[in-house]
C-alpha cells in the first residue's frame, strides 16, 4: 500500500469529482506533475530487495513459487538461517533478508531462487518503468488501488472503458493493489 498516496486522498478527491473519475475501493491519489522519477540505481534496489523478500517467501512455503500461502514454524525459520543472511539489530533479526547464501543452495531450490529474483526484477522495473514515464505530466492523476490482479476481472469494464483511462499496472510487492494513471484537466 502507497501510505503517501493514501495521505493525499483527501487533498485531491475533488480533482477525482471534477474528472468524473471513480474507481472502487480507493486507497490513494498522487498528482503526477509533483512526482520525481526514480533512477535505475534506485529501481534495481528496490528489485534487489523485492527479489530477497520473494526467497523469503519462497522459504516460507516449503519452495513452493506462487503458492499463496506460507507457514510460519520454527522449521521455516531454520530453512530461511539455511538459505539467507539477515542482519540482527540487538540480538533479534530483521524480518528482511540482505544476501542469499548461493553456496548452500543446489538443484530445484537453487532454480526456484533465481527465478523468483528474476521475475521480481521484472515486475518492479516494469512498475517503475509506467511511473517514471508519467512523472512531471500535468494532466495525469495516479490512483493506487485494491483492485489489482484476480480482483481486476471484476472491475476491469468499469474502469477500463472510461474516457480518462490511460493505464492500468499491478503493485509489484502486492498484486492486489494497481496503480491506475488517469487524464485530467490542467
Amino acid at each position: 500500500m502507497d501510505l503517501g498516496a493514501f495521505c493525499q486522498i483527501e487533498k485531491l478527491e475533488q480533482i477525482m469529482k471534477n474528472n468524473n473519475i471513480y474507481v472502487p475501493r480507493l486507497r490513494g491519489l498522487r498528482l503526477m506533475s509533483k512526482e520525481e522519477p526514480f533512477s535505475r540505481k534506485e529501481i534495481e534496489e528496490i528489485a534487489k530487495n523485492e527479489g530477497l523478500y520473494r526467497c523469503l517467501c519462497l522459504c516460507e512455503s516449503n519452495f513452493i513459487i506462487d503458492a499463496g500461502w506460507i507457514e510460519c514454524s520454527e522449521r521455516t525459520r531454520q530453512i530461511e538461517e539455511k538459505y539467507l543472511e539477515f542482519e540482527y539489530t540487538a540480538g533479534v533479526r530483521d524480518l528482511v533478508p540482505i544476501e542469499v547464501k548461493w553456496d548452500r543452495l543446489h538443484g530445484k531450490k537453487r532454480k526456484a531462487f533465481k527465478y523468483v529474483i528474476k521475475q521480481a526484477k521484472k515486475d518492479v522495473f516494469k512498475q517503475y518503468e509506467v511511473w517514471n514515464k508519467y512523472c512531471g505530466c500535468g494532466d495525469v492523476l495516479y490512483i493506487h488501488a485494491r483492485i489489482g490482479g484476480g480482483n481486476w476481472d471484476y472491475y476491469k469494464d468499469e474502469v477500463e472503458n472510461q474516457p480518462w483511462f490511460i493505464e492500468k499496472i499491478d503493485d509489484n510487492f502486492d498484486s492486489t493493489y494497481c496503480d491506475i494513471y488517469a487524464k485530467i484537466g490542467e
